[in-house]
């Protein structure tokens, strides 16, 4: 191998690691978006699940034990069970339960701290999730 094949080889290899050097960051922030944009869509996942339950439970369709606590209460520590895996987990004042005439509907709020904080200038994205359900009938109603 000739002194000039050397040297060629030697400048390609800097310049290979010169572009990584360039490309790295941005690959590594676009693998954060990703994982960010995953754990977003898994909370609202998750947040759609408490709703749900906390409308089956404020509904009348989910069983609550009689004299035990209101079916807005049961509805509200249905909604937290569902969000105990968030994190931070779900809190009994990021759920309310409204009444209207023959339905009701549980709105569940959470403060969603991200990885790419860059972003967003809070550093955290508010996700809100609302179901409605008819109230079913009820002995004695």
């Amino acid at each position: 191998m000739t002194a000039t094949g050397a040297t060629t080889k030697r400048a390609r290899r800097g310049a290979a690691a010169v572009e990584l050097a360039f490309l790295l960051p941005f690959l590594a922030f676009v693998f954060a978006a990703a994982v960010d944009f995953a754990r977003v869509f898994y909370a609202t996942q998750t947040l759609t699940t408490a709703a749900a339950t906390g409308a089956s439970y404020a509904s009348g369709t989910a069983w609550v034990a009689t004299g035990t606590e209101s079916w807005d209460d049961a509805a509200k520590a249905a909604a937290v069970r569902e969000g105990e895996t968030l994190d931070p987990p779900l809190a009994t004042a990021n759920v309310t339960v409204t009444r209207a005439g023959n339905s009701v509907t549980v709105k569940v709020a959470h403060d969603f701290p991200l990885l790419t904080a860059i972003l967003v200038p809070t550093g955290t994205v508010r996700l809100e999730r609302s179901v409605t359900a008819d109230v079913a009938p009820r002995p004695g109603d």
